[in-house]
């Protein structure tokens, strides 16, 4: 077999343009870019560092929006972000949503529209006016819930609204459920759920499809297969198993990525049988990948702070590995000062979701110099001059899943 000589960089059909310009004395230069419509300009932002030059599309492609209604919840979890912020509770002003309801037509790649963030969402008297006019609009629409208030009117209006998709939080069989959902009663959640479906059967309607979220604790994890027959009685369509981030001191050697293996509790057979399964890493592996900047999406808070993810949305306490970490929230900017689509190109905010794509900060959980170093403290900045800093999101690692 005849060796390779050299190496083709860039050899792929998706291979970057290169191009050599000239740069005039004054600083001026032409970019031979494709050419655009005719009539369509593009704007870009320019990067320039020492040794090289950036060059940023600002275009407005948030394909994703999620909408946090409400900070208020009827349950006390255990494993809630809200025992480890100082946050109000209260629930987003109608104003607020309607300056976000009026950016829509203003983000002409959005495609769905999620209601969630650290509440119940039906909790807020106006949710269902939110979701109908967000369906008004020809989007997508979902909600995750813990399914305690899904009574007979709120079905029967999510059925006539057509409901794309509604995620119900369920952290295992009743015992240990009413354990982590302090407040909560399992038989009547599962309950709720059982006229959801009959009431679809009744009216002959596929919507809303119906997800699991569980959330995975050393306390719960050995119920998880129990959990397949659970979701196939239920009929849901789509699984979500997580692992914890705990927020609080006592949750915090629950946690069990890279920890327990617990993939061999799942046979491929009940994977199938959850349908569209969706299940976390369990090692600290060096893929990343963050899913809100791959989506494109963009989080608003209830108070209309925009954020580039659930993590970012509150400032709050959480801890990693054992390590206690001080998160500090991060609002590029706000909807009562600017549209949606102004906020997304804002300069701050482009160059965040371009480093965070190209994962260009570093990685603090699997760092050799990680014992001592102060920039693991909190997210505030790292040791690469990221400010915010990722290098501890555990997202970005697939431990931690969401919708």
């Amino acid at each position: 077999m005849k060796r390779r000589q050299e190496i083709n960089v860039f050899s792929t059909s998706a291979a970057p343009r290169e191009k050599v310009v000239t740069i005039t004395p004054d600083g001026q230069t032409a970019l031979p870019l494709q050419q655009n419509a005719p009539g369509d300009s593009r704007e870009a932002l320019l990067v320039e560092n020492a040794d090289s030059c950036l060059l940023i599309p600002r275009t407005v492609d948030v394909r994703k929006l999620y909408i946090e209604p409400t900070t208020i919840c009827n349950f006390n979890c255990t494993t809630c972000i809200r025992h480890s912020w100082a946050d109000d509770l209260a629930h987003m002003d109608w104003s607020v949503f309607v300056r976000i309801y009026e950016g829509l037509d203003r983000l002409p790649q959005l495609e769905c529209v999620h209601f969630g963030g650290f509440g119940e969402p039906f909790s807020h008297p106006r949710l269902l006016e939110m979701l109908a006019l967000v369906k008004d609009k020809g989007l997508q629409a979902e909600v995750i819930t813990n399914g305690s208030l899904l009574s007979d009117e709120v079905i029967e209006r999510l059925i006539d609204m057509q409901l794309d998709r509604l995620f119900v939080s369920l952290d295992g069989p009743e015992e240990e459920y009413n354990q982590i959902r302090q407040g909560g009663d399992f038989a009547a959640v599962v309950k709720n759920i059982r006229a959801l479906n009959r009431a679809k059967e009744k009216r002959a309607s596929r919507f809303p499809e119906l997800g699991i979220e569980f959330v995975a604790t050393r306390d719960n994890y050995q119920k998880l297969p129990a959990l397949s027959e659970l979701t196939r009685q239920l009929k849901a369509r789509r699984v979500i198993v997580t692992n914890l981030l705990p927020y609080h001191r006592e949750m915090k050697d629950q946690i069990l990525y890279d920890v327990e293996d617990i993939t061999d509790l799942f046979s491929l057979e009940e994977a199938f049988n959850m349908r569209r399964l969706r299940f976390p890493e369990m090692r600290l592996r060096t893929d990343r990948m963050c899913k809100f900047v791959r989506d494109n999406a963009m989080a608003i808070n209830y108070r209309g702070r925009v954020a580039p993810c659930y993590a970012l949305m509150h400032s709050y306490h959480c801890y990693v590995y054992g390590r206690e970490k001080e998160i500090f929230a991060y609002h590029p900017g706000r909807v009562d000062e600017k549209a949606l689509d102004e906020i997304w190109i804002e300069p701050n905010y482009l160059r965040f979701r371009y480093n965070v794509r190209n994962f260009a900060f570093p990685s603090c959980p699997d760092c050799k110099f990680l014992d001592g170093c102060t920039y693991a403290c909190d997210n505030e900045a790292d040791c690469w001059g990221n400010s915010p800093s990722c290098a501890d999101c555990l997202w970005s690692r697939q431990l931690v899943l969401c919708p």
